[in-house]
């Protein structure tokens, strides 16, 4: 499970080159830096990332002179970057579609695991996009009571109680299902801490 909510790296490069060239499109005049800025990628994958589409010709590009800024570039789109952009776009828009599909239906594995353990009522730990996700599925068997939070914040979450992590028990719920793959461990440390039993906690898995 937590393989699937974690991109693969031939789509994370995909997705820096189309990052890089949709910054190069909206503004041609631009420094590395800058690039990392607008994009979010560290300057390492910026520099990656351009040498990329110089290879394969879909970038070219020239020093801007007369500019204060040494290291600002004119980069321009070839009409085969054009093209591979479009193709870029379509196929990362179908990976997303895929790949959401795919994640739907390991959660709805998951919720199927844990009412077949006979606990129908479940607590989420954690507001976050799997939650959201679990919450539209129509088909599911368990009933999501509520979603507990470690903090203040809200008291509602997408149509349902929310509510912090000490007030628990003011939710009746048979298990609490753990939302975040990246943190699993220290959001299970957390709920033991609170005092719900183990057995009570359950993992994306």
């Amino acid at each position: 499970m937590l393989d699937m909510l974690r991109h693969g790296s031939r789509a994370k490069e995909d997705m820096g080159l189309l990052a890089v060239m949709e910054a190069i499109e909206d503004k041609s005049r631009i420094s590395q830096r800058e690039l990392a800025r607008v994009t979010g990628l560290n300057l390492k994958k910026v520099n990656y990332c351009l040498h990329k589409l110089l290879e394969k010709g879909y970038v070219k590009f020239q020093k801007v002179r007369h500019n204060p800024d040494k290291r600002a570039y004119l980069y321009i789109l070839t009409p085969a970057g054009f093209k591979a952009k479009s193709q870029l776009t379509y196929g990362f828009l179908k990976y997303t579609l895929d790949f959401y599909s795919q994640i739907e239906d390991r959660l709805r594995q998951c919720l199927d695991r844990v009412s077949e353990a006979g606990m129908n009522r479940v607590a989420l730990f954690g507001q976050n996009d799997i939650a959201r996700i679990i919450l539209g599925l129509d088909d599911r068997q368990a009933e999501i009571v509520g979603v507990l939070r470690d903090g203040p914040g809200p008291i509602d979450f997408h149509g349902i109680p929310a509510k912090s992590l000490d007030c628990a028990d003011q939710m009746a719920w048979d298990c609490v299902l753990i939302t975040d793959p990246d943190a699993t461990d220290e959001a299970e440390a957390r709920l033991l801490a609170e005092g719900i039993p183990p057995e009570k906690i359950w993992r994306l898995a």
